[in-house]
């Protein structure tokens, strides 16, 4: 059976003349025409117009009408003698394969060979990218690709841009209606369209040019075409020299046919039909030659080979659509270069090339394989990006301002991921597509709904706000030192936590309460020097007093000398601190004191007693809460560690339960176990007493109440 290779092989070899490549689509030889209509729908400029159609010189048509109309007999004679001689060229191809090498001398279809070997230009989703990014899409592809190849992608992007004006106008007619407009008032404007417009007018004029310019190349290759079948007639009517000379020309005139390139189509029939007319004189004249046919054969069969050889290398190309594309070349190559060969190695020199070929054209299968795989991939990264968005508006309650404004920024850049994705399998790309948007549509909705309540929450924050900065303009003027900062600080930590306010009123507000604060701090800071001059006043004051307690004489009564003291303490802890590098002279004090209280000649429980109604009237005297406080928890502390310290001497004891109890060690324990009980119970008398001190009693009638007591 024969196919459609097969046919292209029979013509290569001058019996029929299909296609270059059964690879290639009847509808790129009419992607010009195609393309100037859709232009001519956009409103744009039409493309240049087919050249005029021009007749062949008259010598070229007479030669042909003299061939075409030869006597039978004459025809016959010449073919049969062809044939003889194993001609490469039956006998119909002076007619009807210069008809079928019409379809050759397609412009188009020699773009599309040529362009097979370039880099294809990916297409994007397009119904999926926003406004802003089609327009940019269009600009860098009239950017970085010539015009003529961006044909599907400027009428896909089109498309989108259409569809999106026209929703987008829809929206904002019905809007205008429902506000009460009249349709026919209704006026729309999109600045995009007109930006869009502009760069589909740019695409139209680079298109345009390159028609002009095709239309001038096709020109100069038509000349070129008509020069090279001038010399070829002349190779074989006006034979001058030797037969390597002319085998050489003609090898020559067929490779510049081979690039001479597209010409008009209009004159494409009636050039190539003359074309090969010569062609088949030039080989019946080679006929006459045998020589020059079997070197003719030879290079051929060297053509052939190569080609074969690279088919072969083809078939295990990693890139599928990269070894179609050169595949064919290797058709055309084979049509065009690679004959005529002897007549016993044509077919099967085919047969190698056409087995190749079924190989290749079998792996467009595992491209679809490939291509389906990519889309399932990019289909499972799609609904992880959805899924990653919905998680987005999860717990919309919850979510804080900062949490929002992260989200807006993920969102972002999922969107950007989401529309990078490649292509999904198209029965699921609608769906994809409007899963997104919902997605995206129900993330927008909540952070609406959040910052609509948010106002409700910011007008809160700014009452509460407002609240602390009267109580830090009531204290910035304060001189209660201790308890103003206390409260500053309060407040400062306090308005960490409120939260934001109205943009408005956010920067006035801080700023009144920020120099309320600081108002109060530099106050605060001031105080340092008055402090310390006041220090140095109290230190000349407590050296006064020093001096006098060392000039004081002890009377007879012992009470009177004890009140004495008492006074003396009370009078002291009155004065008030001294510079730090002085505090050695409240050691100089007590030293004194305890030295003068030890004259009194009194017992140690009575001065023991008396140290602690001097405490008290110390404590009641001056209010002090902060001394009281201290002295409780000294007191806890001490009581704390005297009974750790008898427990384990008690434990120790237990160490010697069959030792002499005369022993000086055991009997050591033993006193100091008394020791500290003693101190133990004295200490707790002491916190019983400082528990009861009442500052709404006199100081005289709560001292004689302890004493009592005790």
């Amino acid at each position: 059976m024969t196919t459609e290779l097969d046919n292209l092989h029979n013509g290569a070899d001058g019996e029929n003349d299909k296609k270059l490549n059964p690879l290639e689509n009847s509808e790129k030889s009419t992607d010009n025409e195609s393309d100037k209509q859709d232009l001519s729908e956009e409103g744009i400029t039409d493309a240049p117009e087919k050249i005029s159609e021009e007749s062949v010189s008259q010598e070229e048509s007479a030669t042909m009408g003299t061939q075409e109309e030869m006597p039978g007999t004459q025809e016959t004679e010449i073919q049969n003698e062809s044939k003889e001689e194993t001609s490469d060229e039956p006998e119909s191809a002076q007619s009807e394969d210069a008809d079928d090498y019409k379809s050759e001398t397609n412009g188009e279809e020699s773009d599309e060979s040529e362009d097979s070997h370039e880099e294809e230009i990916p297409f994007k989703n397009y119904d999926e990218l926003p406004l802003t990014v089609l327009i940019g899409e269009a600009k860098e592809l009239l950017k970085n690709h010539p015009a003529r190849k961006l044909r599907e992608h400027f009428h896909q992007i089109r498309d989108a841009v259409k569809k999106q004006l026209e929703e987008d106008e829809n929206s904002k007619k019905e809007a205008f209606v429902e506000a009460g407009g009249e349709e026919t008032d209704f006026h729309y404007d999109n600045p995009q369209r007109r930006e869009f417009n502009a760069v589909f007018n740019d695409y139209r004029k680079q298109l345009d040019a390159f028609y002009k310019e095709q239309e001038k190349s096709q020109q100069e290759n038509l000349k070129e075409r008509l020069q090279i079948i001038d010399e070829l007639k002349a190779l074989y009517q006006d034979t001058v020299d030797e037969s390597s000379n002319i085998f050489t020309t003609f090898r020559q005139l067929k490779t510049r046919w081979h690039n001479a390139g597209p010409i008009p189509k209009a004159q494409a029939g009636n050039v190539f039909r003359t074309y090969f007319h010569h062609l088949d004189n030039f080989y019946e004249y080679l006929n006459l030659n045998k020589e020059l046919r079997e070197m003719d054969y030879a290079h051929n069969l060297q053509v052939r080979e190569s080609i074969i050889k690279r088919a072969e290398e083809l078939v295990e190309e990693e890139n599928v659509q990269k070894a179609l594309n050169e595949l064919q070349y290797l058709h055309r190559l084979w049509k065009e270069e690679a004959v005529p060969v002897a007549e016993e190695l044509r077919e099967p020199t085919w047969q190698r090339f056409k087995e190749l070929t079924h190989k290749i054209h079998d792996r467009k299968s595992e491209l679809g394989e490939k291509i389906k795989a990519e889309q399932e991939e990019n289909l499972k990264k799609k609904r992880e990006i959805l899924d990653n968005i919905k998680a987005l508006t999860e717990n919309a309650d919850k979510k804080s301002h900062g949490e929002w404004q992260s989200g807006i920024k993920k969102l972002n850049a999922l969107r950007e991921s989401f529309l990078a994705v490649g292509r999904v399998p198209k029965e699921v790309n609608q769906k994809m597509w409007d899963e997104f948007k919902a997605a995206t549509r129900d993330f927008n909705h909540a952070k609406n709904e959040f910052y609509k309540s948010l106002k409700t929450e910011q007008q809160t924050n700014l009452e509460k706000k407002q609240e602390l900065l009267r109580i830090a303009k009531e204290h910035e003027n304060s001189t209660d030192w201790n308890a103003s900062v206390q409260v500053i600080k309060r407040i400062q930590a306090d308005w960490k936590k409120i939260g934001h306010v109205p943009r408005k009123y956010s920067d006035s507000i801080w700023k009144e309460f920020k120099d309320a604060c600081n108002k109060f701090f530099d106050n605060y800071k001031e105080r340092g020097n008055q402090v310390n001059q006041q220090f140095e006043e109290n230190l000349i004051k407590k050296e006064e007093l020093l001096t006098e307690i060392k000039a004081f004489s002890a009377k007879e009564n012992v009470q009177e000398n004890l009140d004495a003291i008492n006074d003396f303490n009370v009078r002291w802890n009155s004065i008030g601190k001294v510079p730090a590098p002085k505090m050695g002279i409240n050691s100089e004090f007590n030293k004194v004191i305890g030295e003068l209280v030890k004259s009194l000649g009194l017992t140690d429980h009575e001065i023991q007693d008396f140290k602690m109604a001097s405490l008290v009237d110390q404590i009641k005297s001056g209010q002090d809460e902060r001394l009281l406080d201290d002295e409780i928890r000294k007191a806890r502390k001490l009581i704390d560690e005297l009974e750790k310290e008898i427990n384990q001497l008690e434990t120790n004891v237990g160490f010697f339960a069959n030792a002499d109890q005369n022993s000086p060690l055991l009997k050591d324990v033993y006193r100091q176990i008394e020791e500290k009980r003693s101190r133990l119970t004295d200490t707790e008398i002491k916190l019983r007493k400082l528990h009861r001190i009442d500052f709404d009693e006199e100081v005289n009638d709560s001292g004689n109440a302890e004493e009592s007591e005790g």
